[in-house]
């Protein structure tokens, strides 16, 4: 079972991660993405198995495990990172010249975490 679910893991740590990807600009957004919140975890790639993934610097890394389909106590940017994981869609035209061009026309999504209000 994963340390996230059983709270091996303190809330207080995961929400001292470093923050990967688009920083916030200012300290109130930094403060919104730290936040904890609950989250429902779905694997759209693989629907029914879990995920694993490394989340951190070389400094500071932690190893996260989630089922899918349980719920998960995680700060925003966190859940931000998993959501902006995807598969790239290309596109391939011919360019006229007789060869074919490839275009990246979007992304699949991987992952979705379902923010619970309960």
């Amino acid at each position: 079972m994963s340390e996230v679910r059983q709270r091996k893991v303190s809330e207080e740590f995961l929400s001292k991660l470093p923050i990967i990807g688009n920083q916030p600009k200012n300290e109130k957004e930094e403060n919104f993405l730290r936040e904890v919140c609950e989250y429902e975890f779905y694997n759209l790639e693989e629907p029914g198995l879990s995920h694993s993934f490394s989340y951190g610097d070389t400094l500071n890394n932690h190893m996260i495990s989630m089922n899918h389909g349980d719920k998960y106590r995680l700060p925003r940017f966190i859940a931000r990172h998993l959501e902006s994981c995807g598969t790239p869609i290309w596109d391939w035209r011919p360019d006229g010249t007789g060869r074919m061009a490839k275009k990246l026309t979007g992304k699949a999504p991987r992952f979705r975490m379902s923010q619970s209000y309960t």
